[in-house]
């Protein structure tokens, strides 16, 4: 006999609203895993302190070894200067008290109108301390400006305990290290050599103005030298009570060929209008 089919059972309403509100009730969220802790950051590194012999100081540095000045001497100067050391080339020239250009430690005086042709390349330049002691000559720490020379500076010298230093003509402490510059010339006419010497403010500044003339003249006239006449200029000190201060004056007059043979042209042309005042 067969059986009889189930009858669907039919929900009542409160049935249907119980099952669509459990439908629609929220679901619980599972938690989320803690994130794990940053690491702590790690403490500055300290600085470390600067060394000091006495306790916290400042680092003194160690005095530096000055470069080697390249040596652009031939063998022959070489020699000459092992066997007969001279900073002079002729017939030394300074410039007097008395505003005037004189010879060695007499009183030959230089004329105005007298030219030389300024060798420039063979300037030398540096520091000189005198021993003050007869029979011993100084120290020099020279060469030539265009040959490669740099000049140390005055610190790198030592004797800087100003309370070792003797007193000069001002009664002031003087500095033992002079800077010092030897300008060669010849004779336009004799072909002899003199040397210019000069440890001063204003004859420095003199000789430092015709190299800056020489040094834009050999742009288009390398091997030329300028041809100049000694002169004496001036100014008006700021000190009312030192007056007017006479300085040396190198006005240039021309050129003249590298090969002093040949005689300078001093024409107005060979001038281009570039004269030195001071």
């Amino acid at each position: 006999m067969a059986t009889p089919p189930k009858r669907k059972t039919i929900p009542t309403a409160d049935q249907v609203l119980a099952q669509q509100k459990a439908d629609h009730a929220p679901r619980p969220v599972p938690p989320r895993p803690k994130a794990a802790a940053a690491p702590a950051p790690s403490p500055a590194p300290t600085p470390p302190k600067p060394a000091s012999s006495n306790g916290g100081g400042a680092i003194v540095p160690a005095s530096q070894t000055l470069p080697a000045t390249p040596d652009a001497r031939t063998n022959v100067e070489r020699y000459l200067d092992e066997v007969a050391p001279s900073m002079i080339v002729g017939r030394r020239v300074k410039f007097s008290k008395d505003a005037k250009f004189v010879i060695g430690d007499g009183d030959e005086e230089i004329g105005p109108e007298v030219e030389f042709i300024a060798v420039a390349d063979q300037t030398l330049v540096g520091w000189i301390k005198f021993s003050g002691e007869d029979g011993v000559p100084p120290t020099r720490v020279m060469g030539l400006l265009y040959g490669g020379f740099v000049m140390p500076p005055r610190a790198a010298l030592g004797d800087l305990d100003q309370s070792q230093w003797t007193l000069g003509l001002s009664g002031a402490p003087e500095d033992p290290w002079k800077h010092q510059q030897y300008l060669v010339l010849q004779n336009v006419e004799t072909k002899e050599f003199f040397t210019f010497v000069t440890a001063s403010r204003t004859g420095r500044s003199a000789v430092g103005t015709l190299l800056r003339h020489y040094d834009r003249m050999r742009k288009s006239h390398p091997d030329e030298f300028p041809v100049v006449r000694l002169g004496v200029g001036g100014f008006q000190h700021r000190d009312e009570r030192v007056g007017w201060v006479t300085t040396p004056v190198f006005v240039v007059r021309g050129r003249a060929p590298a090969d002093s043979s040949t005689r300078p042209d001093t024409s107005a042309r060979g001038d281009m209008d570039d004269d030195v005042p001071f």
